[in-house]
């Protein structure tokens, strides 16, 4: 009889202001209208209720089987299915079931568990549903996967971004797929780390901008509506940075670059209103960031303003007494990472974390104000995505679905993508009439095109494998006639297979396509101890070189690995990152010039291990053996890519010689075409401070666009500086500017920038 009466009062609450509010709804509802709700329904529920909202487990927790069973349908577990979903009322599921489900698999899965949280639990409070959802839907069987972030960032295209998001957004809600753990912000410092292909690289503002497009893609519909998704923010803070590059690894991160570098991107995307921040696996300056309350309550929560979902990374509360040895028990774990300011804790095997926070709490151990805090945010993200209302999406809504308007998007931003690195006398393009030998790791192999997240966490599944798409090999063969291609592996990733025969095969060949690269993987699994590309793949080049035959190289890998013994042995170079489905046919269309190449690395590509360095090193960093200042000697630049075409910068002009704080600098720059066809080139201005008190940057990137001209085309270019972006971090952690020399420098090519100086007095 209470829980009728509860129920009924709940009901009657939700009425009364939905019946106050209803004239105000617009597509998004009012925040006021929401709050009320929230307040409402927090108001009705027992603490245990509030733990549960605020455990978020994996999917296959409550199917048969193990949890890491491979399967081929979705089974639930009546028994576990009834303990976590009804009893125990989870707030939130993440994961597959063990296979790519397919759009209305997806559908079905998500409507056993709606139904089941809204009808039978005695709040019925939707489950919010999570997903790595990272190069488009990914886990949806058939949908369309696109270049990996490292990709995206190299279009140095934003509006391309916002497109790959808002068919990520449209494909995930159809497949019922609401919360997406995605974009990645972090910084990626450490070249070792294998999660640089999910990255937009190591630039803070090309980071921020491509974050921004990211999240306007994803929500700027309104969460109301049904092709939009909610953001995931990740990873708070510093998993790019580990010391040694392996993955959730210690960062030493001081306060002045915590500000100056890694920040920027979550308080831009936080400012236009992400939704939700995962917090990082590692530990910065030793403190694990679980539990790190100045990163989370402080800075996130209080210096951002961060009103989402603040949630953990997959059993890192576990993490918590495994690794970092920070706390003896779940329990302690627990109440470290709550206090902290942890919303949500993806425990994926089981419930156990519900009894804890209901005891802890219970004890005083936990302030009641905390969950209450922790809640209200999960709460009101679920009526923020309709979630109440909508609890699932008809599949048979989304026409566009893997549509050929998505398709050509995809293949879109893989050309845009695809970076020219070397390009002797012009090898390339190729002419269509000449025979080619394609061989190497990553020439016959969508896995590699794909990465990890595709399918499946680490991607190596054939089987799932759209049979539709085209490898290297596939896509030359198409290019030029099967009779004009011969094919020989070589190489697998680690191991030689048959080089000898691809030496012989090759003096029959005009041309060399040798693909390399890296296995598809993810966190722990990319770890690597060396930055070298594989030997074996190294020595395949070799042996191929003494043919004295053109060798174009191809890079399908997410992060640079040292290329510095081969690189003088071939003649042109293709950095295709991991350019996903469309990636095959793109790299062909490069190779044989039915594309102009426009990519620009969104990193700076080592060429010794031992001098690794972002393009904004401080000038100590590169002192040389002879005492001078020429010790930065990367393989290739950040921002450095070539075209089909040429490109010439005239007439940089500025507004003024000095700036106050209160003025703006408005910069113009003439790009001419000066090739013989048409081109897109990426105009990148930079900012030198000459001189500051704590070590200023070599130079630092504040603004891009890229933009297409015709043969003989000139377009004039105007920027607008803000005396913000002269900021840095002083000495004492705030943002300063301090009176002096600056420098703008503007280009396509970083070695060959128009330079002009101003003063800022304020």
């Amino acid at each position: 009889m209470k829980q009728l009466f509860l129920s009924i009062l709940l009901v009657i609450s939700l009425i009364i202001v939905g019946c106050k509010s209803q004239n105000k709804l617009t597509n998004t509802t009012k925040t006021s209208n929401i709050d009320q709700k929230v307040d409402s329904i927090l108001a009705l529920m027992t603490l245990k209720e509030k733990a549960g909202q605020m455990l978020n487990i994996g999917l296959p927790a409550v199917l048969k089987g193990d949890y890491w069973d491979s399967r081929d349908s979705a089974v639930y577990s009546p028994q576990k299915f009834k303990e976590l979903i009804i009893d125990y009322a989870v707030g939130s599921i993440h994961n597959t079931p063990g296979y790519p489900a397919e759009k209305e698999g997806w559908y079905e899965i998500l409507k056993k568990i709606q139904d089941s949280a809204m009808q039978k639990t005695r709040l019925g409070i939707p489950v919010l549903y999570g997903i790595d959802n990272i190069h488009g839907a990914n886990y949806v069987n058939g949908s369309v996967m696109f270049p990996h972030q490292i990709a995206m960032a190299a279009t140095w295209n934003t509006e391309l971004t916002k497109i790959s998001a808002e068919i990520t957004s449209y494909e995930s809600r159809a497949a019922s797929l609401p919360w997406n753990f995605n974009p990645n912000a972090d910084v990626a410092l450490n070249p070792l780390w294998g999660r640089i292909g999910e990255s937009f690289g190591e630039d803070p503002y090309l980071i921020s901008e491509m974050t921004l497009a990211y999240l306007k893609g994803s929500q700027e519909k309104g969460l109301q509506d049904s092709t939009s998704t909610a953001v995931c923010l990740k990873h708070f803070i510093g998993y790019g940075a580990g010391k040694n590059g392996k993955d959730r690894a210690n960062a030493l991160i001081p306060e002045n670059s915590l500000r100056q570098y890694f920040l920027p991107p979550f308080e831009k995307a936080i400012q236009n209103g992400a939704k939700g921040v995962m917090i990082s696996s590692n530990a910065v300056n030793g403190i694990p960031c679980h539990i790190n309350s100045y990163y989370i309550k402080d800075i996130l929560k209080g210096e951002l303003g961060f009103k989402g979902v603040v949630i953990s990374d997959f059993s890192d509360v576990e993490f918590l007494i495994t690794a970092h040895l920070s706390a003896k028990d779940k329990r302690e774990a627990t109440k470290m990472a709550v206090n902290a300011g942890l919303d949500m804790i993806m425990n994926p095997f089981d419930a156990d974390i519900v009894e804890i926070i209901a005891d802890l709490v219970e004890k005083g151990e936990i302030p009641l104000s905390r969950i209450n805090d922790a809640v209200t945010r999960i709460l009101r993200l679920k009526y923020e995505l309709n979630l109440f209302k909508v609890p699932y999406n008809n599949p048979k809504g989304y026409k566009k679905f893997a549509s050929q308007e998505h398709i050509d998007a995809n293949y879109k931003a893989a050309t845009e993508a695809i970076t020219l690195l070397k390009n002797n006398n012009n090898i390339l393009p190729l002419p269509s009439t000449k025979k080619v030998l394609v061989t190497g790791y990553s020439a016959n192999s969508i896995n590699i095109l794909n990465g990890a997240w595709s399918r499946s966490f680490l991607g190596r599944d054939t089987i799932y494998n759209d049979p539709n798409k085209l490898t290297i090999l596939d896509a030359i063969k198409k290019q030029v006639g099967e009779a004009n291609v011969e094919f020989v592996e070589g190489t697998d990733y680690l191991e030689d297979i048959n080089s000898g025969k691809a030496v012989e095969m090759a003096k029959n060949a005009n041309y060399i396509v040798v693909c390399v690269g890296e296995i598809p993987a993810s966190e722990k699994p990319s770890d690597i101890n060396e930055l070298d590309l594989p030997l074996v793949q190294q020595e395949l080049i070799k042996k191929l070189s003494v043919l004295k035959k053109p060798i174009i190289l191809v890079m399908v890998q997410g992060r640079p690995r040292i290329i510095r013994e081969i690189e003088p042995l071939v003649e042109a170079i293709v950095m295709a990152y991991l350019p996903g489905d469309e990636g095959g046919r793109a790299v062909s269309d490069l190779i044989f010039g039915n594309v102009n190449p426009s990519g620009k690395l969104p990193y700076t590509y080592p060429k010794y291990s031992g001098n690794i360095l972002p393009y904004y090193y401080k000038r100590a960093d590169i002192r040389d053996i002879n005492w001078g200042y020429d010790g930065f000697y990367p393989q290739f630049e950040f921002g450095f890519g070539l075209s089909y075409t040429t490109f010439n910068y005239s007439n940089l002009k500025m507004s003024a010689n000095t700036i106050k704080a209160s003025e703006e600098l408005k910069i113009s720059v003439d790009v001419k075409n000066t090739g013989n066809r048409k081109g897109k080139e990426v105009v990148e201005v930079f900012l030198k401070d000459l001189v500051a008190t704590l070590s200023p940057d070599s130079k630092k990137l504040v603004q891009f666009e890229k933009i297409e001209l015709n043969p003989g085309e000139t377009k004039t270019l105007n920027f607008v500086l803000h005396s913000k972006d002269l900021a840095n971090i002083g000495i004492h952690n705030k943002w300063i500017i301090e009176d002096g020399e600056f420098e703008i420098q503007v280009g396509g090519n970083p070695q060959n920038l128009l330079k002009k100086g101003f003063n800022y007095n304020k």
